[in-house]
């Protein structure tokens, strides 16, 4: 059996068609599992979140898989339960399935569950020899026939309400004060979220992701990384950020926070606008998204507009900019010359940048949000706006 294919032993098993993909084969597939037979090493390739159960709320999860709370052998009642992407699940025996991930498709939620049930099972085993019944299952929902470019998009969606819950404890511990004390003053500041259920236009990850991709400690420009983290997970973004040891980092952006708001939506407002006066074909870019009601919202410049570049093409090409950050006397990040020369830059370049995402869009069969994770696209942005800022400093 290839590595990437696992042995489910199953206590009862349902499959259903996915209601828009079925009839290209998405299917849903619901597995209820004894935890003594959850296999081990499935893949979380997907998943946007680094696996922690020392978190309280994971050692309550813990407490319920060892009946050590609460009534017993409730775990699949309490627990929502793990969801992966497969490409396939086929019955080889007698209530047994045979589920095959390939490279990139594996857990997208329940990464947790998944840790703290492959954790605790050897224990399960030693306590169900003696005197203790703990007679606990765990559900798995397993989703096959779904385009590859939704995997991320997927992962991204199911996460983010753990996601939510950690910038609200964030704000709890007065972590985003800084960002409060600098922005309070502009008239897009209400419409920030520091904590769930506050809704707005933006909140506090939205604002960490923009910070992450100008940090040049965690990305110097003189080095090949490239923070592709910032379109592929806020989740990690925001575990940099409250890491005690990088955020120093991230407020040393503090004198070009404002800055880097109101680049973020000049580029995306702007975009397609200089790639149109320059002659750029295609009427129809699939990295740009237009509204035929209403119009999209740009609250950091004020403006609006019936079209924005997507997330995927928005970020890489707003990362370029890091190249123009560097750090002063006092230790602070700042611009290299002011804001002006900035967006001075960001017009003599959108054209070029706005040429290169769609080279990268074409190669990758026009999905946007492959383009955001695209490595050499972000470096091939970013050197692109370091080359035209040098052979302007040397004429």
């Amino acid at each position: 059996m290839s590595e990437r294919k696992f042995r489910f032993e199953v206590t009862y098993a349902r499959r259903m068609p996915d209601p828009i993909y079925g009839r290209v084969g998405g299917e849903r597939h619901i597995l209820i599992v004894n935890v003594e037979d959850v296999p081990e090493g499935v893949p979380k390739d997907p998943n946007p979140r680094n696996q922690r159960t020392d978190k309280g709320i994971y050692r309550d999860v813990r407490s319920s898989l060892l009946n050590e709370e609460g009534t017993a052998n409730t775990f699949h009642l309490k627990n929502k339960g793990i969801t992966a992407i497969a490409t396939g699940v086929e019955k080889v025996e007698d209530d047994v399935y045979e589920i095959e991930f390939p490279p990139d498709y594996g857990i997208v939620d329940g990464g947790h569950t998944y840790e703290i049930v492959s954790e605790n099972r050897e224990l399960i085993l030693e306590r169900n020899d003696g005197d203790t019944q703990i007679d606990q299952f765990v559900k798995f929902e397993i989703l096959t026939g779904i385009p590859e470019e939704l995997v991320p998009e997927i992962a991204g969606g199911l996460n983010t309400a753990v996601q939510v819950q950690e910038m609200s404890l964030a704000e709890l511990r007065d972590e985003f004060d800084w960002i409060k004390a600098e922005l309070r003053d502009q008239s897009y500041f209400e419409g920030i979220a520091f904590k769930e259920n506050e809704g707005g236009h933006t909140d506090a990850r939205d604002l960490v992701v923009m910070l992450d991709v100008f940090n040049i400690s965690e990305w110097p420009n003189d080095r090949d990384g490239h923070p592709v983290r910032a379109f592929q997970s806020k989740a990690k973004v925001l575990d940099a950020y409250l890491d005690p040891k990088k955020r120093p980092s991230y407020e040393k952006l503090r004198p070009i926070l404002k800055d880097i708001l109101v680049l973020h939506d000049t580029i995306s407002i702007e975009a397609r606008g200089l790639h149109n006066e320059a002659g750029g074909k295609g009427k129809k870019l699939a990295f740009v998204e237009s509204r035929k009601r209403g119009k999209y919202e740009f609250p950091f410049v004020g403006k609006e507009s019936e079209t924005r570049l997507t997330r995927g093409a928005l970020l890489p090409m707003l990362g370029a900019f890091r190249w123009m950050v560097t750090e002063d006397g006092n230790g602070e990040f700042t611009w290299r010359g002011s804001f002006d020369d900035v967006l001075k830059l960001w017009r003599e370049t959108g054209a070029e940048l706005m040429r290169a995402t769609q080279s990268t869009s074409a190669d990758l069969s026009r999905q946007p949000n492959l383009i955001g994770k695209s490595r050499n696209h972000w470096a091939t942005l970013h050197s692109t706006v370091a080359k035209r800022n040098l052979m302007a400093a040397a004429s």
